[in-house]
């Protein structure tokens, strides 16, 4: 059951992660941001908004259902 906590805990993360990120990049072309080398580091937000959802996700499921 916890997996499943956490499954959707890094899923409503990495969502919320892109969303962020669409937000910070909206002003900006797709080949400016195919081409631009340092936009790279945007994708790691995602990832880090998932992690965070599923560690959320884990401690919501300790805290309501152990």
């Amino acid at each position: 059951m916890v997996y499943i906590f956490a499954f959707f805990g890094f899923m409503m993360g990495f969502s919320v992660g892109l969303g962020a990120i669409n937000v910070l990049l909206r002003h900006r072309t797709s080949e400016e941001i195919k081409k631009d080398q340092s936009l790279r580091w945007y994708g790691i937000i995602a990832w880090v908004f998932g992690v965070v959802g599923g560690v959320i996700g884990v401690l919501i499921y300790n805290h309501n259902f152990l």
